[in-house]
């Protein structure tokens, strides 16, 4: 018996000899019909080396960020509960019910981000931060936090110091 020739179930276009392989579409893909491999020269993505590793993000990079999220309603502020001392969390509290204005309205905007963070530390070891984050186009505001770390034994936090903010602003 003879067997029926095998045909493929849909073809698929290949590539032109000698081409590089293509991704599929997505993230970091080449443009439609893009033949150089080679890529841009700049700055590595945010937050990754040369080699693509992951870099640690520091406390109060973390920090602005979340608390940003809290500010502009996109987290509950109980996330913050075990990472911020009780007089902050009061303060926060109160600039959570005084901020609507940091609340994006309707679907346009984009989403807020942290623009800058400057850190200084203090004699003692802690860290005062002022962030500066974008809310939309042009609308920039500031934020300010203490981070003291709890050390080792400490309970609550995050990071290996155990970092839990005692002061916030919002400006």
């Amino acid at each position: 018996m003879s067997q029926p020739p095998h045909q493929p179930a849909a073809s698929t276009p290949r590539p032109a000899a000698g081409a590089p392989p293509r991704r599929p579409g997505g993230a970091g893909a080449a443009p439609p019909g893009r033949r150089d491999p080679r890529r841009p020269a700049g700055r590595p993505p945010a937050g990754r080396v040369p080699g693509g590793v992951l870099r640690p993000q520091s406390p109060h990079d973390w920090f602005a960020g979340r608390l940003l999220d809290v500010l502009t309603g996109r987290q509950p502020l109980t996330m913050l509960a075990g990472k911020v001392r009780d007089e902050a969390y009061q303060r926060l509290w109160e600039l959570h019910s005084r901020r609507s204005d940091w609340r994006p309205r309707g679907a346009r905007g984009r989403t807020p981000f942290v623009y800058r963070c400057y850190p200084f530390r203090t004699p003692g070891g802690a860290l005062e931060v002022c962030a500066v984050v974008c809310l939309d186009r042009d609308v920039f505001r500031a934020l300010a936090f203490r981070l003291e770390a709890g050390g080792p034994d400490a309970a609550t936090g995050y990071g290996p110091e155990r970092w839990r903010c005692t002061a916030v602003e919002a400006a």
